[in-house]
């Protein structure tokens, strides 16, 4: 905004807020500023955005005037969404469920019909209730959490020959992956890069809070089946010899995160062209992340966050791409790792036990189960912030040592 503002040679001020922009117009020859506070509806259009960003760069160089640019963008306001039917989405959100399954919860194809099932189940809450009930969009996502824990613990409770036929810690997650805080880590972490501490730090503490409204439900509705059924499941882990059948870990991982930051893209408006530069980073991170977390969990996130930072700037500087659109689903990969290792399932299993077995007292309730699996999602989601923030900026360190000139850095 103040690259633009510079290029058209306005005096201006401006300060973002999540969902509020406020612009200050400043008029030296009377000292006086008229004051413009802009509110809108937060939302994720990959499409929209690069072409967005494109119409502010063509500003910024001076290839067309500021009529045409707002020309173009109402045209843009006004177009509907690639894929604005319900159902459609309804089915994406299955896809990308029984996508995420394999690669980052150890789910295995017998898994995959139900997965796809719940993963349509939130797709309909999304995208048809919450939007129909202002009341009910407010406590979407613990409705969620408690739904599909609830949901996953019934089918991990199902035996054949006394062993479990689904994965119960696969189901739960998988299902829930899509409503996962990534982009607002992906957000947050720009803004602190970028030294906008208010928006960053607002950004944040919501996910740090919307992470424990999830462990919350995921701990309710896994003791409230623990209640309704004697033999429920307590295993937090898929068996490990079940995942031969995929022949190989690299299939199992790479392939599926392949098809996952494709879908993910599709689920977010972006455009087909846009699909082969998605899916490209979103492997290189997971790759970096996947042999990295055998040397250092902890560096992690900030090494895959620095793998896809630097491809990105390097897009952008030599193909003159737009680099915040093409990272998206790749830092959905690193969120959803976070989940896997967060314990969230482990520690929600001992508490519905411990209330299963009437044997939680205030003190052993205070100290353990409870705790971890409500600050476990929050503590994961905050070190995967942290990591992607400093990952971003080595990236853009090493391709922008001084910075872009005349147009911004890539930031949202």
């Amino acid at each position: 905004m103040r690259m633009t503002a510079n290029v058209l040679e306005i005096q201006g001020q401006f300060m973002y807020l999540p969902g509020c922009m406020i612009v200050s117009f400043d008029d030296p020859l009377t000292r006086t500023a008229e004051v413009h506070m802009i509110s809108v509806v937060p939302g994720l259009e990959l499409g929209r955005l690069a072409r967005t960003h494109n119409i502010y760069k063509n500003v910024v160089h001076d290839r067309i005037s500021v009529e045409e640019a707002i020309s173009e963008l109402n045209q843009l306001m006004e177009r509907k969404s690639r894929y604005h039917s319900a159902w459609s989405l309804i089915f994406l959100s299955g896809l990308a469920s029984v996508a995420v399954g394999p690669w980052a919860f150890d789910a295995r194809p017998i898994d995959m019909p139900i997965i796809f099932v719940l993963g349509c189940l939130l797709g309909f809450m999304q995208n048809v209730l919450a939007p129909a009930s202002p009341v009910y969009s407010n406590v979407f996502e613990v409705s969620v959490a408690i739904l599909m824990s609830f949901l996953a613990r019934a089918f991990g409770s199902i035996r054949v020959g006394g062993e479990p036929v689904f994965c119960f810690s696969a189901l739960t997650q998988s299902s829930i992956a899509l409503i996962l805080p990534g982009f607002s880590v992906l957000c947050s972490s720009l803004e602190l890069q970028s030294h906008q501490i208010v928006a960053g730090s607002i950004r944040l503490v919501y996910t740090i809070i919307y992470s424990l409204f999830l462990g919350y439900g995921i701990t309710v509705g896994i003791t409230i089946y623990g209640l309704l059924d004697s033999n429920a499941t307590t295993e937090s882990s898929c068996p490990s010899e079940s995942l031969s059948i995929y022949g190989n870990e690299y299939i199992q991982h790479f392939v599926f995160v392949a098809i996952y930051c494709a879908v993910a893209a599709v689920l977010n408006q972006a455009r087909w062209k846009q699909l082969p530069v998605t899916v490209f980073l979103g492997v290189s991170g997971y790759v970096a992340n996947y042999f990295s977390q055998a040397l250092d969990s902890r560096l992690a996130s900030t090494i895959s966050a620095f793998a896809i930072g630097l491809l990105a700037n390097l897009y952008s500087r030599l193909w003159h791409g737009h680099a915040a659109a093409a990272i998206v689903p790749g830092m959905f990969t690193l969120v959803s790792s976070g989940l896997a290792t967060s314990g969230s399932i482990m520690s929600g299993l001992a508490y519905a036990e411990s209330v299963k077995n009437n044997t939680v007292s205030k003190a052993s309730t205070s100290n353990t189960a409870v705790q971890q699996s409500l600050y476990g999602l929050g503590l994961s989601m905050v070190q995967t912030a942290l990591g992607i923030t400093v990952g971003l900026f080595f990236s853009a360190l090493v391709v922008y040592p001084r910075g872009k000139q005349r147009s911004g850095l890539f930031n949202l």
